[in-house]
């Protein structure tokens, strides 16, 4: 059998870097430019509205139908740029499977009809799944604040050093999604303020 008929799919927010570093490491791998897809903006924990995914998703369906003689094989680079919800993860992976089309991650091929190969990547839906939901608290975390602080008058209060230290981990993570504008509808709080936060180094006091 030959080498795998492989499509891409690459997610972000709004970080043009982070989508050239997820589809270099896709055209390592070998897979056209013309057979990676991207959705930008969304959090991955839907489906709604990914465009990207969906072209994907017909891609690999059309070649699992044309292709006899490689396996057809969707790869990302990282999990939670796939889903980042256990239930959508194993509804996509369970349609995949039915196609005879395998799931990548980086170079190494899964097929959720192997029961140690399902095991791993439920593993991995879990996880990603757990760290947005641990996201959507310290949001909410940071909304309480913000209601906490709302009503007072004069210059607005600057958030506390626990929110800014939040603040600028999350947008220096590539794991995370959060853009200046996201954490701005967030924290109630005005961009230079966000963009004060977010440049140079973390906040100490």
């Amino acid at each position: 059998m030959g080498k795998p008929f492989r499509v891409g799919y690459v997610r972000c927010s709004t970080d043009e870097q982070d989508v050239e570093i997820q589809t270099d490491q896709l055209l390592a791998l070998e897979v056209p430019r013309d057979r990676i897809f991207i959705d930008k903006g969304f959090s991955g924990t839907t489906r709604k509205n990914r465009a990207g995914l969906d072209n994907a998703l017909a891609a690999v369906t059309s070649a699992a139908a044309a292709v006899t003689d490689r396996q057809v094989v969707l790869t990302t680079t990282k999990f939670d740029r796939f889903a980042r919800n256990m239930a959508e993860a194993g509804e996509i992976l369970t349609g995949l499977r039915e196609r005879e089309v395998l799931f990548g991650l980086g170079s190494q091929i899964y097929d959720w009809a192997d029961p140690f190969g399902k095991l791993f990547l439920q593993t991995l839906a879990m996880v990603a799944e757990f760290e947005a939901n641990l996201n959507h608290l310290r949001t909410r975390e940071g909304m309480a604040w913000v209601h906490a602080n709302g009503r007072l008058k004069g210059k607005q209060p600057k958030p506390p050093l626990t929110a800014r230290n939040t603040i600028h981990r999350r947008y220096h993570d590539p794991d995370d999604d959060a853009s200046l504008a996201d954490l701005t509808d967030e924290y109630r709080v005005g961009r230079s303020t966000i963009h004060r936060i977010i440049s140079g180094t973390a906040p100490k006091t």
